[in-house]
């Protein structure tokens, strides 16, 4: 028992050492070309800046709608020759869990309220009838489009001999963009994220075409692709992190320089308006998703010089 506790801690150990001689030897590597190590990251940091960058407007232009008076109204418009449709509307609306309130402007309300607007309220003097309709302005208890449409087919189907009209149409329009808005979003963050994967691929198989004598000796030494793709998935690691932290950095920055504009937008709109940054759980995902393009990068381009090296 005591032999076999002796040997798994032997394995251990010599895993570690390997895995830390490997990550040494990347690291030397890298020091020794500063300026092809610094473009890498570089290169791997703007890349997955601008959809974060994106992704952060797109989110703070969502909150800004928030903000705006976009209660979506139904308007129910009835014939004036029928005042107890009216009520018996009203009692119908009363049991509809749907509607969350609403108001009532009878005809000769709205015709008296426009007279006294008028300049001259005599100029109304040869109306024989008041052409006006009854008005019943709902307002839904969810401001969903989905929920909006739902009740709009209720009314319909309560007052067919209604005019009815919706307000909602720019909120659905507003909803639509946003949805445009995230899905270009992906498309571009999948486009750079896979121009990523192939630059980091050929800056791992160009490492390793390098280093093509020190390999055909260490395969006759009888070492494995396992042990020699290691130092080149170290190495994208540490670019994959470099990338992601200069991302990091790079999209508060770009973040501080946008808030000034943005805060001068919203108050042009007498908007309150708070610019939302990034968390750490936020730039952490950043990171991460740095590290596994690095990581992904490396193992895809060290198969394909090793697979290739003699």
């Amino acid at each position: 028992m005591k032999d076999d506790r002796h040997h798994l801690l032997n394995g251990l150990h010599a895993w570690r050492d390997a895995h830390r001689d490997a990550a040494r030897r990347s690291l030397q590597r890298r020091l020794q070309a500063p300026v092809l190590t610094m473009i890498s990251i570089a290169v791997l940091g703007f890349i997955l800046t601008l959809p974060a960058y994106l992704w952060i407007l797109l989110d703070n232009a969502r909150a800004l709608s928030s903000h705006l008076d976009h209660e979506p109204r139904i308007a129910l418009y009835l014939d004036a020759t029928e005042p107890e449709r009216l009520d018996t509307l009203e009692a119908e609306l009363a049991r509809l869990e749907t509607v969350d309130r609403w108001t009532r402007t009878d005809a000769d309300t709205a015709l008296a309220k426009y007279r006294a607007s008028l300049s001259d309220p005599g100029l109304l003097e040869w109306l024989e009838e008041n052409p006006l309709p009854h008005v019943l302005d709902i307002v839904p208890a969810e401001a969903t489009p989905e929920r909006v449409a739902a009740l709009r087919e209720q009314l319909a189907a309560l007052a067919p001999e209604a005019t009815l009209v919706s307000d909602d149409e720019w909120v659905r329009q507003l909803n639509s963009l946003h949805a445009l808005g995230l899905r270009i979003l992906g498309v571009v963050a999948a486009l750079l994220g896979l121009g990523a994967l192939l630059v980091l691929a050929l800056a791992s198989a160009a490492e390793l075409r390098e280093r093509r004598e020190e390999i055909a000796i260490s395969r006759i030494s009888g070492a494995t692709h396992r042990f020699l793709r290691r130092p080149s998935l170290y190495g994208g690691i540490m670019t994959g992190l470099g990338g992601g932290i200069l991302a990091a950095i790079l999209l508060l920055t770009g973040i501080g320089i946008s808030r000034a504009p943005l805060d001068a937008a919203a108050s042009a709109f007498g908007l309150e308006l708070t610019l939302r940054v990034p968390g750490l759980e936020d730039l952490l995902a950043l990171i991460a998703v740095g590290v596994l393009l690095g990581w992904a990068g490396a193992r895809l381009g060290s198969s394909y010089a090793l697979r290739d090296a003699p």
